[in-house]
């Protein structure tokens, strides 16, 4: 079975599709066969891969609403080992109508037990706290969030973790690590270390730094190994990748 996992933060802007991307490329390269799922209907992931989001038939919201399988919505991407599901506008839809619907919450779950051939799935969510993102907490193995360094880093996570504990009975699949770091500025990072003090028990020691590399390579519409592999962010892509494979350990 693949080890599924959810890349989530209600807030915006903070490196998750960044995160989802370049960490289904980083166990891409380990040789490791890896689904990407865009659960965001801004379709940010499949932009971000270099998949025309008009270029094909069917996709996760087709899936969502049982009018295709996963395995139906799945491309092949350029990227050796990645495969995506893609996404659109259209899934803003699914949402409100998944809304009414019994086991709401379990749909992606359902739609992932009857998909093999796969080592990974990394899922990137809605920067809500939806019907969406919680079928992506419930389907997921492993949660992580990707945190920016900055004054309201924290806003809204209580409410996550809150409503991860609820769905998996716990939090100890949930995982925090810093986006955006910049050693330089001395005090903002003082700081921070002192409000991240309630969460040490799930911080990584991963800090993705300012980079960028990490700008251009999504505007590229490519992952940072791709377009840039010796820069700063493919290192710290690199190292995060490894950090995640030891928490997978016992996961599968």
């Amino acid at each position: 079975m693949a080890i599924v996992t959810a890349i989530a933060n209600q807030k915006g802007g903070v490196g998750k599709t960044t995160t989802s991307i370049n960490l289904a490329a980083g166990l891409a390269l380990k040789g490791l066969k890896t689904l990407l799922i865009d659960l965001d209907p801004q379709a940010h992931s499949t932009i971000g891969i270099g998949v025309d989001r008009d270029a094909f038939s069917f996709a996760i919201d087709n899936v969502m609403i049982d009018e295709a399988s996963l395995q139906d919505a799945v491309l092949k991407t350029d990227i050796e080992n990645v495969d995506i599901a893609p996404s659109r506008l259209k899934l803003f839809s699914v949402e409100t109508r998944l809304a009414t619907e019994i086991f709401r919450e379990r749909v992606l779950h359902t739609k992932l037990e009857k998909l093999n051939g796969y080592d990974h799935v990394i899922i990137d969510s809605s920067p809500t706290l939806g019907t969406l993102t919680i079928n992506a907490l419930y389907a997921s193995d492993m949660v992580l969030v990707p945190c920016e360094v900055g004054r309201y880093a924290l806003e809204g996570f209580g409410d996550l973790r809150a409503t991860i504990r609820k769905i998996k009975n716990g939090d100890q699949s949930l995982h925090l690590f810093l986006t955006k770091f910049k050693a330089a500025t001395t005090r903002t990072n003082e700081w921070m270390m002192e409000e991240l003090e309630q969460v040490s028990d799930i911080l990584m020691k991963t800090r993705i730094r300012q980079n960028e590399s990490l700008n251009q390579a999504s505007i590229a519409q490519e992952p940072i190994f791709v377009y840039a592999s010796k820069s700063a962010g493919a290192k710290d892509y690199t190292a995060l990748t490894e950090e995640f494979l030891e928490l997978c350990q016992g996961k599968s």
